[in-house]
């Protein structure tokens, strides 16, 4: 902690000295913009909201009390802007005279369907939610009253068809999420993770497991790359959810996209904050009270009686959690700055189970000229967890307690039971995620962005099971250690331009590159002489394993939108794919895509202040296979201190990507006097060439199975979100909201094939639910 606190104002000197220089007088022909941002119902000051000077790249955000300065503005007249998710944008004229100051004061409407907001994720360039075909989720993490803890609490429940599995609640667990159910059978459901427009690890970090024995022998936790994101850091997160929203990203993307945006800088002085969270984790009251789940709890020695408490409850502890955090924002005309750094320390209810955590961030925003503004964002995670062996493990504690005198002592002592915590089990992570974007303006309606990202992550593992461990007397030790390489590079040009009859045409195109390199290396020993501090080599028996492989994916897209009189909008557009994973008598491949909207409400038949747009999308995208799940493969295996091999993966010269198919119709409205927001859609998923083990003939030799497109899965359901601003004054404001969703998916398999096993992950059977 000491340490932590020395380091903090280390950091705070040096961004303070940096803030005194960013902010230091540039020119004395130049003002300064002042003034306040509030809510017009209720006369509060709005926080975070964005104020600037179109057309000038000079701006800031409002501080918590909705205050705002923009300073070194050139002499001149300017259209003074405010926007923020919730309410809609006002526009005043400022006249900046040199060595003055303008006081100008704005007011917002609360706005429940924000048509002018603007929308990265899913279209080449920013654009508005007016012309976008597709449904798509905003989250502003300023809007969630507490502070949430990590990404996978921010989406919890707040988008209608997502759904966010939790492991667990032990230290260091991630979540898995679905968008709209499963695309594939074979491959991963994980939808693509971008941090400001960089490319990061989206699957789970490896589980420690030992490389020998049944991979449920461990704590059962993984890490999830998501939760390596400080979510004090995050400003809005955005998502879109299938095929028909995805098409630009590619052979990826089928299971859907999410984009994290964090804070940046802003001109003026510099803004600090800082937080302090210390709580306690229980395990909270296990059943119902007219069903207190007797097969998990100790009985009373009255007939009837409440039970007293739980098998496990010896082991169970009251954990100690603690956060820290501190960041800066702020910056000059040509230079913002936005600086961060946190530490956790949390306590697991388990014995065994602790989690440490440090995130340093920093983002700068530097424009050498009007028409250039160059972006970098840097972010390093470290993070440190142990677990107590859980779940699915017979060599764990939980499975232990609750099988009572069954269990490998044959007794259910607490003594005894103790052995079981000599099991270790820990897990280092490192994360370092960097990236730059340009964007240059030649002319007012030609852009070009160029955004190169690198995510590395390095995961140590340790598993160790002492010498005279239950049902390992003689002790087993797993070290492991991988490496996640992920570099991407990604152009898109547009250019707008205008149409005959009034049409204006928005064409889009560009091309992204993402190299993905994995490397494992694990040692493995068993059988040591003794009691002690073992290593792998005073083992009797060691085994190594190493693993590497390289994905590459890369193509091209191309995109126009034609927007007539700004509530017609149409939006055509593909992509071109080539995959490293594709079989060598496989092509490229082709992602169309079509959606339009219509603003309803923009007509002049509207009488209501209310708005109502109408959009209808369909699009296609994919999903990879396997690095090597193309090409023949053979393992090698030691017998006897001679070499030798063994079949692997068949291969197939053929195979390629899933390809998934999705149409969505559905509307976005705001009713009651821009009270009440309302987003339905109804979408139709279908994927085909879904990769499936086909099994083989047994004069193939030791090939029992072989990967094909042979499949189908299909994804039908409905979205509903609500939101609803039941009371808005000076002293009170209550907002209610909620989503609805369902999901109707089933498999579809080939000929006369009705059903087949996916080894320990169940059965796949026609008809029945992917």
């Amino acid at each position: 902690m000491k340490t932590f606190i020395t380091a903090m104002s280390r950091l705070a000197a040096a961004v303070a000295v940096v803030s005194v220089l960013a902010v230091s007088p540039v020119a004395a022909q130049t003002g300064t913009v002042t003034g306040s941002v509030t809510d017009a119902a209720t006369g509060a000051g709005i926080q975070s909201v964005q104020v600037y000077l179109a057309d000038t790249g000079l701006g800031t955000l409002t501080n918590a009390s909705g205050r705002f300065l923009i300073l070194n503005v050139p002499a001149g007249s300017y259209t003074l802007r405010a926007e923020r998710l919730g309410y809609g944008t006002q526009e005043m004229q400022v006249s900046v005279t040199s060595g003055g100051t303008v006081a100008q004061d704005l007011q917002l409407q609360t706005e429940a369907l924000g048509l002018d907001e603007l929308v990265v994720t899913g279209t080449a360039g920013a654009a508005r939610r007016r012309e976008i075909g597709n449904t798509i989720a905003q989250l502003e993490v300023a809007d969630i009253a507490e502070p949430p803890q990590s990404v996978d609490a921010i989406l919890q429940g707040r988008v209608a068809g997502m759904t966010v599995m939790n492991a667990s609640g032990n230290a260091g667990s991630g979540a898995r999420i679905r968008l709209r159910g499963n695309v594939s059978i074979a491959q991963s459901n994980q939808p693509l993770i971008y941090v400001d427009g960089v490319r990061m690890r989206s699957e789970a970090f490896d589980k420690n497991v030992p490389a020998t024995g049944y991979p449920g022998r461990s704590g059962n936790d993984v890490a999830s790359p998501l939760n390596n994101i400080n979510p004090a850091d995050i400003e809005r997160i955005e998502v879109i959810k299938g095929a028909a929203a995805t098409t630009l990203y590619g052979t990826e993307a089928a299971a859907g996209v999410i984009q994290v945006f964090t804070k940046r800088g802003h001109q003026g002085a510099p803004q600090w904050t800082a937080s302090i969270e210390q709580g306690v984790a229980q395990m909270g009251a296990f059943g119902i009270s007219t069903d207190l789940t007797p097969d998990f709890e100790a009985p009373t020695s009255e007939a009837g009686g409440t039970p007293e408490f739980m098998f496990i409850d010896p082991w169970l502890r009251s954990a100690h959690q603690q956060r820290y955090s501190l960041s800066v924002g702020g910056g000059a005309e040509d230079l913002q700055y936005f600086v961060s750094a946190a530490m956790e320390d949390d306590d697991g209810t388990l014995p065994n189970d602790n989690e440490k955590k440090t995130n340093v961030r920093g983002n700068f925003t530097f424009t050498p000229a009007e028409n250039l503004q160059l972006q970098w964002n840097t972010s390093f995670t470290k993070q440190n967890f142990t677990n107590t062996a859980a779940g699915n493990n017979a060599h764990g504690l939980t499975l232990n307690v609750y099988r009572r005198s069954r269990n490998y002592f044959g007794n259910e002592k607490k003594e005894n039971l103790d052995k079981l915590l000599g099991q270790e089990i820990a897990t280092g992570i490192d994360q370092f995620v960097t990236g730059g974007t340009a964007t240059y303006s030649p002319s007012a309606n030609f852009t070009n962005r160029l955004t190169v990202g690198y995510d590395l992550a390095q995961q140590d593992n340790r598993n160790l099971r002492p010498f005279g461990f239950v049902r390992a007397p003689d002790g087993i030790l797993n070290n492991g250690r991988s490496r996640f390489e992920t570099l991407t590079f990604d152009y898109v040009g547009s250019y707008s331009f205008g149409l005959p009859g009034g049409i204006n045409s928005a064409l889009s195109f560009g091309g992204q590159s993402t190299t993905s390199d994995i490397q494992r290396t694990t040692a493995y020993g068993e059988d040591f002489p003794g009691p002690g501090d073992p290593t792998v080599t005073t083992a009797g028996t060691k085994l190594g394993f190493e693993q590497r492989e390289r994905v590459v994916n890369a193509g091209f897209f191309a995109q126009n939108v034609f927007d007539i009189a700004d509530k017609y909008f149409i939006t055509t557009g593909f992509r071109i794919d080539g995959n490293s994973a594709f079989g060598s008598d496989f092509g490229l491949q082709f992602y169309p895509k079509l959606s339009g909207s219509w603003v309803m409400s923009d007509e002049d038949f509207w009488g209501s202040d209310s708005q109502l747009k109408l959009r209808a999308a369909w699009g296609q995208s994919g999903r990879a296979p396997g690095a090597f799940d193309a090409v023949r493969t053979y393992d090698g295996i030691g017998w006897g201190g001679q070499p030798a091999f063994y079949p692997r993966v068949l291969g197939n010269p053929d195979l390629g990507p899933e390809r998934t198919s999705e149409w969505e119709l559905g509307f976005d409205g705001s009713f009651i006097g821009d009270r009440l927001a309302l987003d339905v859609t109804y979408y139709n998923q279908h994927t085909t060439d879904a990769l499936f083990a086909v099994r083989q003939i047994p004069s193939n030799g030791a090939w029992g199975s072989q990967l094909e497109n042979v499949g189908e899965i299909f994804n039908k359901g409905l979205e509903v979100t609500m939101n609803m601003l039941m009371i808005n004054t000076d002293a009170f404001s209550w907002d209610l909201g909620g989503s609805f969703s369902t999901n109707a998916s089933e498999v579809g398999l080939p000929g006369e094939v009705t059903e087949f096993s996916v080894g320990g992950n169940g059965w796949i059977i026609d008809g029945e639910a992917a």
